[in-house]
């Protein structure tokens, strides 16, 4: 009996891991579709002699995000997320 649980839990593990992969696999594309209007704002701002840190923009975003996750994110957890992903973004501006 004990074999038949673990068995049906193993089953929807595998299920929700691989909803996990199909999610982490569209975040891939929407990072590198981010990525790619990135480097094309890190172009504007070269020609526009703009600095490529805009710490304001950094938390107008962090601030917008807050307000769409609706609490399923705390502001600190978007801050971890979007750190890396900024630090991304000037990295390809250069």
């Amino acid at each position: 009996m004990v074999t038949l649980n673990l068995s049906i839990m193993d089953k929807r593990i595998l299920e929700q891991r691989k909803a996990i992969d199909e999610i982490d696999e569209k975040i891939i594309s929407l990072l590198k579709k981010r990525m790619d209007v990135s480097k094309k704002v890190g172009e504007l701002k070269t020609e526009l002699q703009i600095p490529i840190e805009d710490k304001s923009r950094e938390n107008d975003i962090i601030e917008r995000l807050s307000e769409l996750a609706e609490g399923n994110l705390s502001e600190e957890q978007l801050i971890h997320i979007f750190t890396a992903v900024f630090g991304s973004s000037k990295q390809i501006q250069k």
